[in-house]
């Protein structure tokens, strides 16, 4: 099969989408990279641009028993959804059966109980770009 760079889907309840900590992951080895070129580093402020845009600020994702939902949150440290759709950044969410919801609490209890839906793992990426930025800023 031909490698397109067309989206696809993983497991079930991961589709297609915009990805924030898999998006963080590559952020943080491109920084990495000595001399980037100046395509990786176009992408590396594309990529810091859309994680400062797609921040939720002002909630927080608590578990309990029957699974997580976003709390007001004053002031707490920005979190991410897992995925978002593309072309809209708006959170996703999808269960074992494919299907994609616009809210957590929608999934069964075992999709809602089982993965990380909101984390702050991109915060690591940012704050890594606020450094970064300095030794290569946007031409």
């Amino acid at each position: 099969m031909p490698f397109t760079l067309q989206p696809v889907a993983g497991r079930n309840y991961e589709p297609a989408a915009q990805s924030s900590s898999e998006s963080s992951s590559m952020m943080l080895f491109l920084m990495r990279l000595p001399k980037p070129s100046l395509a990786m580093a176009n992408a590396i402020h594309a990529a810091a641009a859309w994680l400062q845009k797609t921040a939720i600020r002002d909630k927080a994702y608590e578990r309990g028993p029957d699974g997580g939902r976003l709390t007001p949150a004053s002031g707490g440290k920005a979190i991410w959804a897992r995925f978002y759709e593309i072309g809209t950044r708006r959170p996703i969410f999808a269960d074992r059966d494919k299907s994609i919801h616009d809210n957590v609490e929608e999934l069964s209890r075992e999709r809602r109980m089982g993965y990380s839906w909101y984390n702050s793992v991109p915060q690591q990426a940012l704050d890594r770009y606020a450094q970064w930025s300095v030794l290569h800023p946007l031409p």
